[in-house]
């Protein structure tokens, strides 16, 4: 098991104490965790992660009446880590690279903790490092601004399990409306944030822009999370997170300096890329998004054409024609 699975596993179950008052089992934290990042963990390896965190002087205790876990000092913190210069560089290259989610709390947050590790370290590997970053740019995707006050009640809804009722402006309304709505997963994706869960309206997992959200408030009621939710059902994280799209198989015609530049990057991880004799290339991938690709393809423009699926070519050939008709000289 890598360092890195174990310090993320710690610091969730961290958080989870923290920051709840369910008093979460060994089962319900691997769950969470499988749910959450994937990792196929199970109750007993959870038991050792917590048996370790006690080495460390961590206040956990098992409340037999309730059948879990729970802080007996919530104010108790995670002992500092040891950090080389390599280590703060590439936290701090992620920091660049988080320019594109200004607009969440998870941002300041970050600041500051990279902030406290450099203070761990002696001062000429805190000069070398910053000399270091201050050679490094990443350039983000425009952000949107979302309340801060939406971004507290779905933070504590997400990690309470607390229902929130939503005013939510769609596209094309003047008006907000009212949705009570169990928050399940949040996205962040190309500079935005989007969040995953139960409509009560709807009766569906449906997905809400947090810039969107003009007001939010935690209500009084819990919830359980389904239990065949799963988030990835739902996203494509190299596309985006429309919904209520049919997965399908993609297939793309790319010739000229399109048809070099597509194998130089993975543009999907299930993507295969087949050679052409004339020189053009076709990719396939599957994918949800639908929409998403229709927007991708057009920024290749003539370089690029969709074969497949036949509905995806022709809202394409649809949407080429209306966007020519507007540079028509007429």
């Amino acid at each position: 098991m890598s360092y890195r699975a174990i310090t993320r596993r710690t610091s969730y179950i961290d958080s989870r104490l923290r920051h709840t008052q369910d008093y979460p089992s060994a089962t319900d934290l691997a769950r969470e965790l499988r749910e959450e990042f994937g990792e196929d963990v199970t109750p007993r390896t959870i038991q050792r992660d917590i048996d370790k965190m006690r080495d460390r002087g961590a206040p956990v205790e098992y409340d037999p009446a309730r059948h879990g876990y729970f802080y007996t000092d919530r104010a108790w913190q995670l002992p500092a880590l040891n950090l080389t210069e390599g280590d703060l560089l590439a936290l701090m290259v992620g920091d660049r690279a988080l320019e594109g989610y200004q607009n969440s709390p998870y941002y300041d947050e970050l600041r500051s903790v990279f902030e406290r590790l450099t203070d761990l370290l002696p001062e000429k590997v805190s000069i070398a490092s910053r000399d270091l970053i201050a050679q490094i740019s990443v350039i983000a995707d425009p952000v949107t601004r979302i309340d801060t006050a939406v971004w507290e009640s779905v933070r504590e809804g997400l990690y309470r399990n607390r229902t929130i009722a939503i005013h939510y402006h769609s596209p094309g309304r003047d008006d907000s409306v009212v949705r009570i709505v169990d928050p399940l997963h949040l996205v962040g994706h190309r500079g935005e944030w989007y969040l995953l869960c139960w409509s009560h309206h709807h009766q569906s997992v449906r997905i809400y822009a947090l810039f969107r959200i003009k007001e939010a408030r935690v209500r009084d009621e819990t919830f359980s999370k389904p239990e065949k939710f799963c988030a990835a059902e739902y996203i494509d994280p190299s596309f985006g997170v429309f919904i209520n799209e049919e997965a399908v198989e993609i297939v793309i015609r790319f010739d000229g300096e399109a048809a070099r530049m597509i194998p130089e990057r993975q543009w999907h991880r299930e993507q295969k890329v087949e050679n052409r004799p004339d020189g053009s290339i076709i990719l396939r991938f599957r994918t949800n998004q639908q929409s998403q690709v229709l927007f991708w393809v057009s920024q290749w423009g003539p370089g690029a054409e969709i074969l497949e699926p036949p509905e995806l070519r022709e809202r394409a050939r649809q949407w080429f024609s209306d966007t020519a008709e507007r540079y028509h000289p007429s």
